[in-house]
């Protein structure tokens, strides 16, 4: 089939998937008022194929054989990894700091498991490695959509998914049937979920032995019988001055219930090797962080240029203190490309498979200096704008005639500026900070991705601390420690 347009991945999500968003069945996604903002984004990634501009940039283009887009390139080199980064990149720029995501988090996955599937055939002789590049090479030839869908529910975090009381809060195999298994179980947090051609699916955690059965990878089409997805209501309400962005562009997620789903062997990529399961979720962050500041990247030149314009429309540009906040958000912003490009350009070559994947420290560095600083960057914005982003008319009062002469008097600002452009510059600083999306940023922004403490532990994991300790040792004077005689008289022991 080859590159698909963008109408084409509409038309494919007319298929029978069984969707609901607020207590209703949907019946058409593209055409639902809601979901279709989610849809379009999507599409995107399609219209960045077609685009001469961006083309070159979107699509690999093989001496033989068919066109397929560059997510679902192998990545075999650090600049393999940065072109993709600036895909993702360029995508969310044009949704507005939203991932079209029809691609980008999906394909981040099967990076993952091609690695570490093959680690795993090595150890045990099974037939993952190349079930997944058969996967891939669907993927590329049908030019689909793929969803990452990794979070389990969880239950009690306190307990191992085989100690729960209800085994279904993983998702788990419950028996093996002639040419699969049945799964069950259910997914949180899945981005595009209801509007997507097919679900990655992988272990959330490392497991025990006694968690095999929750030791799974598969791949699965979103309208297999079985599979419900319940979409998150969303912050959309109508007027596209009063919510510019969130009423133009979105990542809609769901909760994706799998109902005793038959799964094919062909579609098998981890079935109860329960060691391989938590290398495939660190593995999968190591791709999915850099992704994520990729993408978040033009979110945060967004923040800086409302905090500039709002400036500007309230006559204080040229305060210091206004000027030094806008000079950190454009630090923390330029940050962000410069730790997520440094991952790529510092990328590992996993010895078996050849290919590549980003620097752990710098991936997880650019996701945590983002998320950690993200409530931060949002208190600046706020503080520019003023508290008339929490309290300003909406733009049915602009539009009426006997209101409208009372706004364009007093919400008069700044001379350089008409009162209509202040109160459009208003609302987007409202619909990026002081809104349900903004809610939706601020949360997202620091688990979406991995948490902090997971951040922090990765990091750690991975950084090379006889290095830094050898740099210390040097600077004390000294090759080694000495042991305390307690410890040498334990360790003879």
């Amino acid at each position: 089939m080859g590159l698909r347009t963008p109408e084409q991945f509409r038309s494919s999500l007319r298929d029978g998937r069984t969707v609901y968003h607020k207590g209703k069945r949907v019946e058409d996604v593209t055409t639902h008022p809601v979901l279709k903002v989610g849809v379009d984004s999507s599409a995107v990634d399609y219209e960045l194929a077609e685009n001469p501009e961006t083309r070159e940039l979107a699509v690999i283009t093989p001496p033989h054989g068919e066109a397929y887009s560059r997510f679902f390139l192998p990545p075999r080199s650090p600049e393999d990894l940065l072109r993709r980064r600036k895909l993702a990149e360029t995508g969310s720029r044009i949704c507005f700091g939203f991932p079209p995501f029809a691609k980008e988090g999906g394909s981040d996955a099967v990076n993952a498991v091609a690695i570490l599937a093959a680690h795993c055939d090595a150890a045990n002789g099974t037939p993952y490695a190349q079930r997944l590049e058969a996967f891939r090479r669907y993927l590329q030839r049908e030019d689909l959509s793929i969803s990452i869908t990794m979070t389990d529910v969880k239950g009690d975090r306190a307990l191992r998914p085989s100690q729960q009381a209800d085994p279904d809060l993983y998702v788990r195999k419950v028996r093996r049937v002639d040419g699969g298994m049945i799964v069950r179980g259910a997914k949180a947090h899945i981005t595009t979920a209801p509007y997507t051609n097919e679900f990655c699916v992988l272990p959330t955690r490392a497991m025990a032995e006694a968690d095999r059965d929750y030791a799974i990878s598969f791949a699965i089409p979103a309208n297999t019988r079985g599979i419900r997805i319940i979409a998150r209501s969303g912050p959309w309400e109508e007027g596209l001055v009063d919510y510019p962005v969130a009423n133009r562009a979105a990542m809609i997620e769901g909760l994706v219930i799998f109902d005793d789903v038959f799964v094919p062997d062909d579609r098998i990529f981890l079935e109860g090797e329960w060691q391989f399961a938590g290398p495939l979720a660190a593995m999968f962050a190591n791709y999915h962080r850099v992704t994520a500041a990729a993408y978040k990247y033009p979110f945060a030149e967004l923040l800086v240029g409302a905090a500039q314009l709002a400036a500007e429309s309230n006559g204080i540009e040229r305060v210091a203190h206004v000027r030094d906040k806008i000079a950190w958000l454009v630090m923390y912003s330029e940050s962000i490309l410069a730790l997520s490009e440094a991952a790529c350009l510092k990328a590992h070559q996993d010895p078996l498979t050849g290919l590549y994947y980003p620097d752990p420290v710098m991936g997880n560095a650019a996701k945590f200096f983002f998320a950690d600083n993200y409530h931060q960057a949002v208190k600046a914005v706020q503080d520019i704008a003023g508290g008339i982003v929490a309290t300003v008319p909406s733009e049915h009062d602009w539009n009426n005639p006997e209101t409208r002469g009372d706004l364009e008097k007093y919400l008069a600002g700044s001379q350089k500026l008409s009162a209509e452009d202040r109160f459009k510059i208003i609302h987007l600083v409202k619909d990026l900070v002081a809104s349900e999306l903004g809610g939706f940023w601020e949360v997202t922004s620091l688990h979406a991705e991995g948490s902090l403490a997971a951040e922090r532990l990765a990091t750690y994991a991975h950084a090379d601390m006889k290095r830094y300790r050898a740099a210390a040792l040097r600077a004390v004077g000294l090759t080694s420690l000495t042991l305390s005689r307690e410890t040498a008289a334990t360790r003879s022991a």
